[in-house]
C-alpha cells in the first residue's frame, strides 16, 4: 500500500480509499472490508445518502466487531442536494455517527455545495463541528474553484480553519456529461494548476472512471448494467451514467490508446494506469474506489506498483 498525510489528520491514509456505497449484507461486507485491511488499506468512503442509511449501519456493524476505529481513518459526507444547508451538515452527522457507532469522522465532505447561501454560513458550521471534536478536517465535494477559493478566504480573514480538501471527479477520462447530476470534475487546466501551487489534497470520486479504461466490450457491459445496480441508493430525483455515456469521447479516447500503450510497456493493465495517474499527482491526491468484491479490489492494487514521471502524467492527459 501507498501511503500519504493531510496535516490535522494524526494518521498516515491509504492512496486508495475504500467506498462503502455497494454493501448491503455484513458478512459480504466483511470479507472485502477483512481483506482491505489485510492489503493495507486504512481509510472508508461514507456518505449519509448511501443505501438510505443501511450501509453507514453495516459499516457501523463491522466497525463495533473489529474495534478498530483508532487505527482507520472515516471519511464522512453529508448535505447532498436537496438538502444542502448549514441546518443538514449537523442534523446529518448526528445520525451518521449513531449509525457508525463512532462519536466522530477525521474527515467531513459537504457532499455538495449550494450558492443560495454564502460561503461563509458553510464554513461557520463546519468550524463548530470541528470545535465540537466531531470531524478533524473538512472539504467539499462538487464545489466549483470559485466558491473553494473564497470559503478558504473568508476563513483565513476570519481566523477559522479552511477547508482542507476538494472532492470532485479526478479521472485520467475527462467527465464529458456529469456522471451524476450536479457533479464536477477537476481534470481542468485551472484547478489542477491551484492544487499544485497551493499542495491542497484532492480524493477523486470514481478514480477509475467507472472502468472506462477496461476492455471495450467490459466497458459495455458496465453502461448496461449500472443504472439498475445503483438505483437502490442514489438520491431522489438523481440520475446516474455509466462510463461511455459520462466519458466517451475522442480525446478520451486517444487517453485510453496512451494508457493501453503505457501499459504494454509497464507490463500492467490500461485501468491500472488510469488509477496510478490519480494517485501519481504532484499535490497530495487520494482515489476512491468502489469494489463489490475481493476479485475486484484485488485487480486494482497493481495500480500501487506503477510509477508514473510528470512526463507520463502530462503525456496521458494530452498535455
Amino acid at each position: 500500500m501507498k501511503y500519504g498525510q493531510i496535516e490535522g489528520v494524526n494518521k498516515k491514509i491509504s492512496k486508495l480509499v475504500m467506498g462503502v456505497d455497494n454493501q448491503n449484507d455484513l458478512n459480504e461486507a466483511s470479507k472485502l472490508w477483512d481483506h482491505w485491511i489485510d492489503v493495507g488499506g486504512n481509510i472508508f468512503d461514507t456518505a449519509y445518502t448511501y443505501g438510505g442509511g443501511n450501509h453507514e449501519k453495516v459499516f457501523g456493524e463491522w466497525l463495533k466487531q473489529n474495534n478498530i476505529r483508532e487505527q482507520i481513518v472515516i471519511l464522512g459526507k453529508g448535505a447532498h442536494t436537496p438538502n444542502c444547508n448549514p441546518e443538514a451538515i449537523t442534523s446529518q452527522l448526528n445520525e451518521s455517527l449513531e449509525r457508525m457507532n463512532t462519536d466522530y469522522v477525521d474527515i467531513y465532505i459537504m457532499h455538495r455545495d449550494n450558492d443560495e447561501y454564502n460561503v461563509d454560513e458553510f464554513v461557520d458550521v463546519l468550524n463548530q463541528e470541528k470545535d465540537k471534536g466531531r470531524i478533524k478536517i473538512f472539504g467539499g465535494s462538487n464545489w466549483t474553484l470559485d466558491r473553494f477559493k473564497k470559503a478558504n478566504e473568508w476563513a483565513k480573514n476570519n481566523n477559522k480553519n479552511e477547508m482542507s480538501i476538494l472532492n470532485n471527479n479526478l479521472a485520467l477520462a475527462k467527465m464529458i456529461n456529469p456522471l451524476w447530476s450536479g457533479c464536477l470534475s477537476s481534470n481542468e487546466d485551472d484547478i489542477l494548476s491551484y492544487l499544485d501551487h497551493t499542495k491542497k489534497s484532492h480524493m477523486s470520486w470514481s478514480s477509475q472512471a467507472r472502468g472506462y479504461f477496461l476492455d471495450d466490450e467490459i466497458t459495455k457491459k458496465i453502461e448496461e448494467k449500472i443504472t439498475l445496480d445503483e438505483s437502490s441508493w442514489r438520491a431522489p430525483g438523481e440520475h446516474s451514467s455509466g462510463p461511455l455515456s459520462c466519458y466517451e469521447s475522442e480525446d478520451n479516447r486517444e487517453r485510453k490508446k496512451r494508457a493501453m500503450e503505457l501499459a504494454e510497456k509497464k507490463g500492467c493493465s490500461a485501468h491500472n494506469i488510469a488509477a496510478s495517474w490519480t494517485i501519481s499527482q504532484s499535490f497530495p491526491s487520494f482515489a476512491l474506489i468502489g469494489p463489490r468484491t475481493i476479485n475486484e479490489l484485488d485487480t486494482t492494487l497493481p495500480c500501487l506498483d506503477i510509477e508514473l514521471n510528470q512526463e507520463e502524467i502530462n503525456w496521458l492527459n494530452l498535455i
